[in-house]
């Protein structure tokens, strides 16, 4: 009898802290609640710029987008395509579209890409070049650098989904890019509309070589001057496939169940700006996932990847 009520005894203690722990969180959630309420947009945006800066992005209440800024310190790394074959990795499942030209003796890159960047829809512009000439390899298998100051170029992006404008950026970039937080989507639910301002109209043309050798018509385009504009819907370049369509679902899925939860745990705000201050109060764990997954943790990955890149001697 002595030992049941000591059974009794512990059971009910468990219970007890249990129900204590409940009672904690509710309370703090309901806090982190009228904090978020309390505070200013300013505040908000504050707090949620400095916990982006890290990563090189910020954070656009006008546009409700998070997109990298133009001193992101990834602009010290370049780009190659084994980043694209890794994008799963990070659980980003997306379209990329690189076009492949010569200018002024160098082989130059620009590459598009729209798609799932964890639990991010997003799109992105980004202009890399060759440092120096030294061979005549394949220009897939070229690691890019981003481009200087002074090359870079003006862009504008249009992101839909499903016919539905989601954003537009224009600015003068070597990276523009745009992700919609919370928001899951299809690659191939989404189209792109582009246009890019070049110096002069030999740079053009040779855009448009690559583009031509890359699987794109003349009538695909639109000219003013020394201004070319498409639209990326279906890329025209075959897509890496290191880890397969089952992966890809797999990491879909995921990325679709974390965006679920995102919606559900910020239920009670409409705004981003507020949904994202109140994750970082009462749910942080949460807010990790979303500075551990799509491009905004890639920065991290390219560093890994320069490293492995080194000793492979590639």
């Amino acid at each position: 009898m002595h030992i049941n009520w000591v059974v009794f005894g512990i059971i009910m203690a468990f219970i007890l802290l249990f129900l204590l722990l409940c009672l904690f969180r509710i309370q703090r959630h309901r806090r982190a609640k009228c904090r978020v309420r309390r505070r200013s947009d300013e505040d908000k945006l504050r707090d949620i710029d400095q916990a982006l800066a890290p990563f090189g992005f910020a954070y656009d209440m006008r546009k409700d987008i998070v997109y990298s800024r133009k001193d992101a310190w990834q602009k010290q790394f370049g780009y190659g395509k084994i980043y694209d074959e890794m994008a799963p990795v990070m659980n980003m499942v997306i379209h990329s579209e690189p076009v492949y030209f010569e200018y002024e003796g160098r082989r130059w890159m620009i590459e598009f890409w729209k798609g799932q960047y964890g639990i991010t829809t997003g799109a992105e512009v980004g202009i890399y070049v060759e440092k120096e000439r030294e061979d005549e390899k394949d220009p897939e298998d070229v690691f890019y650098q981003c481009v200087s100051k002074e090359e870079e170029l003006p862009i504008t992006m249009v992101l839909y989904k499903n016919g539905k404008c989601m954003f537009r950026r224009s600015r003068q970039h070597w990276w523009l890019t745009g992700f919609s937080l919370g928001e899951f989507s299809w690659p191939g639910e989404l189209m792109m509309e582009v246009s890019l301002t070049f110096p002069d109209f030999a740079m053009m043309e040779a855009f448009l070589e690559g583009c031509y050798y890359a699987g794109y018509q003349p009538e695909d385009f639109r000219i003013w001057y020394k201004r070319v504009s498409f639209w990326l819907y279906q890329p025209k370049t075959r897509q890496p496939s290191k880890y397969g369509k089952v992966f890809g679902r797999y990491i879909q899925w995921q990325n679709h169940h974390n965006c679920k939860i995102y919606q559900k745990v910020t239920k009670d705000f409409v705004r981003t700006v507020d949904k994202l201050d109140y994750l970082m109060q009462a749910y942080p764990r949460i807010f990790g996932i979303i500075m551990k997954t799509g491009r905004i943790a890639w920065g991290k990955k390219r560093h890994e990847l320069n490293r492995k890149e080194i000793k492979q001697g590639l």
